[in-house]
């Protein structure tokens, strides 16, 4: 992973019962590099938003799956059937999302891209009832405004689809409406063409919490 400056841009996203997550979500958009552990075969098992150890959150044991990439600009994986230094553990259905990515600062001040989905992850359940897909995700990265509007994150669950959309959320932070929360950080080499690195939970009708990541290609 290219690092910016020795910073790399983080997202995590814990996606376990809420009394067990202890607020291990993160959304950094620079944070050390050094503070970061990645295998050889690619998977992180240490993710930190700071140098204090107190911000760090490691892999005790278990895997690391679905270790995707694009390119040394960023790249995304889950823990799961794992325990972590909090001492939680994970189901297969459970676990922890990140994206660790190349930090990238936009230079246009005006107009619009169109963004879509390059890859993701599984999508996760807090009660390990069932893992679902996340269809093809859009959304528009805003210049003005620095901001990614209109997501829709398409998801299917057990059979069931669910249409979860934000109609604005501030790139390189954190946005909440109704059950959905989304995080994002911006990443890459080329500021032309962007990518967005997006963390995101939710509350199902059924009161099912899921989580997951995706990597969107602005253009």
């Amino acid at each position: 992973m290219a690092a910016n400056n020795g910073q790399l841009a983080v997202v995590v996203v814990p996606t376990l019962p809420a009394a067990y997550s202890k607020n291990r979500y993160m959304t950094v958009s620079n944070a050390p590099a050094s503070s970061q552990v990645q295998q050889t075969g690619g998977a992180f098992t240490t993710l930190a938003s700071s140098a204090a150890a107190t911000d760090c959150l490691g892999l005790a044991k278990g895997a690391v799956t679905e270790i995707q990439g694009v390119g040394s600009d960023v790249a995304i994986g889950r823990w799961n059937q794992a325990m972590d230094t909090d001492g939680n553990t994970y189901t297969f259905a459970q676990g922890v999302h990140y994206a660790v990515g190349t930090p990238l600062s936009l230079s246009a001040t005006s107009g619009a891209l169109a963004c879509t989905q390059l890859i993701a992850d599984t999508v996760a359940s807090d009660d390990s009832a069932a893992i679902g897909t996340l269809g093809t995700a859009t959304a528009t990265l805003d210049l003005a405004t620095r901001s990614l509007n209109n997501l829709s994150l398409p998801i299917n669950l057990a059979g069931t689809q669910y249409a979860l959309t934000n109609s604005q959320s501030p790139l390189n932070g954190i946005s909440t409406t109704g059950q959905l929360s989304v995080q994002s950080v911006v990443v890459g080499h080329d500021a032309t063409q962007p990518l967005v690195a997006v963390g995101y939970s939710a509350t199902l009708p059924n009161k099912e919490g899921i989580g997951g990541v995706v990597v969107l290609q602005c253009q």
